[in-house]
């Protein structure tokens, strides 16, 4: 009866036979007294791509934000308050801004085009601000919804002269 050691020896060959076709590859590294295998990972698949960060919702501060609405879709811009829509990448729809206190609100990711309506009270004015404090834009009390882009606009004034 052929003793283990030649059974085993028996068995490599065969694997050896059946798998010499295959593509040789290095033996990995191996620390026999931590057990530790050390292997080189392959190279990206050809057309890898690094990712993008992940996207984020624009947001003001201090707060002031009032939900989300899909495009196409209807919303309220309650009396006192100048309202203003932002695309939220992370949901796919518009981020509804509603500035009721008299403040200035900065703004964070804010990026391309977008909306705002005034239906704030009479005589009260809104100002947006580029990076350097400059106004960019007075708006006046109109409840009509306007086209703007938000790329220059750093912040909002809500109220002033």
């Amino acid at each position: 009866m052929p003793s283990l050691r030649k059974l085993a020896a028996v068995i490599a060959a065969c694997g050896a036979l059946t798998f010499g076709a295959a593509t040789a590859e290095a033996a990995p590294a191996h620390d026999a007294q931590t057990a530790v295998a050390t292997h080189t990972a392959p190279a990206a698949p050809a057309g890898a791509k690094t990712a993008r960060p992940a996207a984020t919702s624009p947001y003001t501060s201090p707060g002031s934000s009032a939900g989300h609405v899909a495009a196409g879709a209807s919303y309220t811009c309650e009396y006192g308050n100048l309202c203003s829509l932002a695309w939220d990448p992370t949901v796919g729809q518009w981020e509804l801004f509603k500035m009721y206190y008299c403040n200035r609100y900065y703004l964070y990711y804010w990026n391309g085009g977008g909306a705002y309506l005034n239906n704030q009270t009479p005589g009260s004015v809104g100002h947006f601000y580029d990076v350097n404090g400059g106004n960019l834009k007075t708006i006046y009390r109109d409840t009509t919804q306007r086209s703007y882009n938000w790329d220059p606009v750093y912040s909002i004034r809500n109220c002033g002269g």
